[in-house]
């Protein structure tokens, strides 16, 4: 053995388990590399989703509009609204949700119309806590008593175009 080699031994090991780590690094790295094209397009994807969501979302202003839309909906569905009843609002993390208590009274066919009338808004409106009872003090055709709540939401002020966590991008 060579003089110097007990001493270089430590040096030799050292500089082994650096090497032995930068090359499991670099590997990582040429697999987040050619992950890449795919990490890029499924960012786009849901860059889309949270375009439309917030499409979909009305400003706070456009909330009374949102609503004269729900009493045409059911003007035109043939229902009679027996309460109207807007709650307070429930702020959430991106979104403020707007709750309505909402009665109406008709035919069973009229207000399965009026829901679907809802569901196709252009907004986003849902409807929850759904009651139907069988009405009789009125005429006829009104036979179907049905209670629910309407919520429609809008985007909270001061959220962007780019989610959280993208803002560096």
């Amino acid at each position: 053995m060579p003089f110097g080699f007990r001493a270089q031994i430590a040096k030799y090991s050292e500089l082994k388990q650096e090497y032995e780590k930068l090359t499991s690094d670099l590997s990582k790295a040429r697999q987040m590399v050619n992950d890449l094209p795919r990490l890029r397009a499924e960012y786009e994807e849901l860059h889309r989703a949270w375009l439309l969501a917030k499409e979909l979302l009305p400003e706070g202003r456009e909330v009374a509009s949102l609503l004269s839309k729900v009493t045409i909906a059911g003007q035109q569905s043939g229902v009679k609204f027996t309460l109207f009843k807007p709650g307070q609002p429930v702020d959430r993390q991106y979104y403020v949700e707007h709750p309505v208590e909402v009665g109406v009274v008709g035919g069973f066919h009229e207000v399965a119309t009026f829901l679907s009338e809802i569901a196709n808004l252009s907004r986003i409106v849902n409807v929850s806590k759904v009651k139907l009872v069988s009405y009789e003090k009125g005429k006829p055709e009104e036979s179907v008593l049905a209670g629910f709540i309407a919520s429609a939401y809008t985007l909270k002020k001061g959220v962007s175009d780019v989610p959280p966590n993208d803002k560096k991008k």
